[in-house]
């Protein structure tokens, strides 16, 4: 990166990065300064992984990337391709935040970018209005929960990433491969691992598909659907119990977690991991 002052007056430079799950958001200051992003041919470079969501809040942030100039102030989203070099410069009072997304991550749930240059999202439509305020009460409050609540809330931002993209009119349409049906039907049995009535139906009509064809998807990759979601359930509570933190009761593992009942959940624990849930808990220092 290369960074120029715009002039000689005093200037202001700060930045803060954090994780929340998949996503890196980044939050800062910056006055009267212009940069350049170059891109660079080194091993594992992040720009080649991620695409990038920058928000302007305060000021004015003009940039220019493959001969495009946009002019963005408070309120702005803007959608970024990191591989290309732009160059960016910020008026005397910026401050904004951006959040870099896992290509993987997008396609995953069938959304495909282009290459193309950078995209402006309509600041006065609800959908945006709606995304710009999720990403920044989670700038604002994220840092403070625990690292489990953080996947879990990247991962709906990620989910509704689709807002911003659905309004590019480059972008191609969703994909329905196989792999973007298994992946949204896992992510749907683990966001729903404590309602213990989910079946293939239920899951199938989540997500858009055919019970039989979901079935199908789970049979060609090795498993079932129903054999997949035990599994989920059952590591989900073996974690639990590895977490000294969570001080739950077996009744409330077995809940949060799907099964019946606290002796169901033994049951089926112990069939799979040859140990019972309060032996698992003892000897992984679980309380």
């Amino acid at each position: 990166m290369e960074c120029e002052f715009a002039d000689s007056r005093p200037t202001t430079l700060s930045k803060t990065y954090w994780f929340m799950g998949q996503l890196r958001f980044g939050a800062g200051e910056a006055s009267a300064q212009e940069w350049t992003w170059m891109p660079e041919p080194t091993y594992n470079n992040w720009r080649n992984e991620m695409v990038v969501v920058r928000i302007i809040q305060r000021g004015v942030l003009d940039i220019e990337q493959s001969g495009v100039r946009l002019h963005l102030t408070e309120g702005a989203m803007l959608l970024l391709d990191p591989r290309r070099r732009f160059t960016q410069t910020m008026s005397a009072d910026a401050a904004g935040m951006s959040v870099r997304v896992p290509r993987s991550a997008l396609e995953q749930r069938g959304i495909r970018l282009c290459d193309h240059s950078m995209f402006v999202a309509d600041p006065a439509a609800p959908e945006v209005r709606l995304l710009r305020g999720l990403l920044e009460s989670t700038a604002e409050h994220g840092r403070g929960m625990s690292a489990a609540n953080r996947a879990h809330v990247a991962e709906h931002l990620i989910d509704l990433m689709s807002i911003l993209v659905a309004g590019d009119p480059t972008a191609p349409k969703r994909i329905r491969s196989p792999e973007v049906v298994l992946s949204k039907a896992k992510r749907f049995m683990e966001r729903n691992i404590g309602n213990e009535r989910i079946d293939v139906q239920a899951i199938a009509h989540a997500i858009g598909v055919s019970p039989g064809h979901l079935s199908k998807m789970f049979t060609n990759s090795g498993t079932s659907v129903m054999r997949f979601l035990w599994q989920l359930r059952l590591e989900r509570a073996r974690a639990l119990l590895s977490e000294p933190q969570a001080g739950l009761r077996m009744t409330e593992v077995a809940s949060q977690c799907g099964f019946v009942n606290a002796a169901h959940f033994s049951r089926a624990f112990k069939q799979q991991y040859g140990t019972t849930p309060r032996e698992t808990r003892r000897k992984t220092g679980g309380s």
